[in-house]
């Protein structure tokens, strides 16, 4: 996530477009409270998005989606305890509108698609780097030529 902000930023990967639909974010507790990077986390969402909806917390104060630290996994009665903690998540994607959730963690976004079905959100959880090899142009010095025929 990190480099990918820098690289759209420097200019060294170039977009074609931004996503047209609402975008929301999630704030993954291990990257953005832990490792630091709330803002960049929030500026390539800004970056990649035309109509990009803030939570009502961000950042630090987001709320825990309820799948990290080894939650994911686990099934039977824990899985119904995920998805009741994760009800507070739910609630904040819905009231942004948001059609898209870019979301830089694999438990949060195994967890946020659980989500998803469980209170019916149609909303889609992508990774930053799905919506990116979308949206790069390749330079076209790197677009592999086609063959000749013999």
């Amino acid at each position: 996530m990190e480099l990918f902000h820098d690289y759209i930023r420097d200019g060294r990967i170039k977009l074609k477009e931004k996503v047209k639909e609402p975008t929301t974010l999630q704030d993954p507790c291990n990257v953005v409270r832990s490792g630091g990077l709330a803002e960049k986390n929030q500026r390539l969402a800004e970056m990649l998005s035309e109509d990009f909806r803030p939570m009502s917390y961000q950042g630090n104060y987001n709320y825990c989606c309820g799948g990290g630290g080894g939650a994911m996994p686990m099934g039977g009665e824990m899985r119904k305890d995920r998805l009741k903690a994760g009800k507070i998540k739910a609630d904040q994607i819905r009231e942004t509108g948001a059609k898209i959730v870019f979301v830089p963690c694999h438990n949060c976004i195994d967890q946020i698609r659980d989500l998803s079905k469980e209170y019916d959100l149609g909303i889609k959880a992508v990774h930053f780097k799905e919506v990116i090899t979308e949206l790069m142009e390749i330079p076209e010095e790197m677009i592999p030529k086609e063959e000749e025929e013999e």
